[in-house]
């Protein structure tokens, strides 16, 4: 892309902010109109209460874009090992790489577009050292780690890596308490709002513990699959630092109705709007345990899909939450 390098810098800092975006799309109409156009289509794609009709023509002509310039779009990114992209508002905001890929190019690359979320695979950790110990690895905002192994050495990097301070999410399926819980004491993840550890088997009381402790302000947690027992679920529904979390998913953990009781009894969760509890043991009477407004007084939704319960058994349910009940 050959959008003024300050315009790619703002809408790198501000991804949210579609200003920057679109006055790209305007200093890209000479010389890439093919580029304008699908920065304005996808932008105008966000805009909430559009005509179907409308909305359809845009998802049009922004696959037709894709389809007949894409290619292009990414071959300065695959030179450099890039791949899996995904355009979202007009720009390449998520890539897999390498730890190694990033290490060697990540500068160029997230100068090339203002690339935000990376699925990185990693090693033995020290590509992603060096990656995060430059200034520019604080464009990335959100970071999936896969393993051969396991990602516990990652894990620890960045628990201490002079410029991660700006990721907000951070999905780890391959890693380890020691892992989990030097991530938890890291003085440097102050910005981590989001944090998943599912379909780490067999781990999840011990990532409860940790995380009981932790220093930064999570507000989604996920740790569906990890076999979290009633005690671990104690410890989070005790736990005041995590009294910001909006989001808890505990799908496929084997949970039983005590699980149930000891969440909608918690004084501390009380900012829980989302509440995931699918494919779980849970009976009439534990899904029941939430029909009450003091029960996690800001729920919203609350999933109980797959534990044959109907919506005859949770009339009282239903009458608090209603269409929020997944079922």
């Amino acid at each position: 892309m050959s959008a003024p390098r300050e315009l790619l810098a703002r809408v790198a800092a501000h991804p949210d902010a579609l200003e920057a975006r679109l006055a790209c799309a305007e200093a890209l109409r000479e010389h890439d109109a093919p580029r304008a156009e699908l920065i304005g289509a996808q932008v105008a794609l966000t805009e909430r209460g559009m005509d179907p009709a409308r909305r359809l023509t845009l998802r049009k002509q922004v696959d037709a874009l894709l389809r007949e310039h894409g290619k292009a779009w990414r071959g300065r990114l695959e030179a450099l090992g890039a791949s899996g992209f995904e355009f979202s508002r007009g720009f390449v905001e998520e890539v897999s790489l390498s730890e190694q890929s990033l290490a060697e190019h990540g500068e160029t690359l997230l100068a090339l577009e203002p690339i935000h979320r990376v699925r990185l695979a990693v090693r033995d950790g020290k590509g992603l050292e060096r990656a995060a110990a430059q200034p520019w690895f604080e464009q990335i905002r959100w970071l999936k780690l896969t393993a051969e192994k396991d990602a516990d050495e990652a894990a620890r990097v960045l628990a201490s890596a002079a410029h991660a301070g700006r990721l907000e999410g951070l999905v780890l399926p391959c890693v380890d308490p020691e892992g989990v819980a030097a991530l938890s004491q890291s003085a440097v993840l102050t910005g981590l709002r989001s944090l998943s550890l599912t379909e780490n088997d067999g781990f999840g009381d011990e990532f409860a513990e940790a995380l009981a402790e932790c220093r930064f302000s999570l507000e989604r947690l996920y740790l569906s699959g990890t076999g979290i027992s009633e005690e671990g679920i104690a410890a989070l529904a005790g736990a005041e630092r995590l009294g910001r979390l909006e989001l808890l998913a505990l799908n496929r953990d084997g949970l039983t109705d005590e699980a149930a009781e000891v969440l909608a009894a918690s004084e501390v969760l009380v900012n829980l709007q989302r509440l995931e509890l699918a494919r779980n043991e849970l009976s009439e009477e534990g899904a029941l345990a939430f029909r009450s407004k003091k029960a996690l007084p800001k729920l919203r939704l609350l999933d109980l899909r797959d534990m044959a319960l109907s919506a005859r058994q949770l009339e009282p349910l239903l009458k608090r939450l209603g269409w929020g009940v997944k079922l």
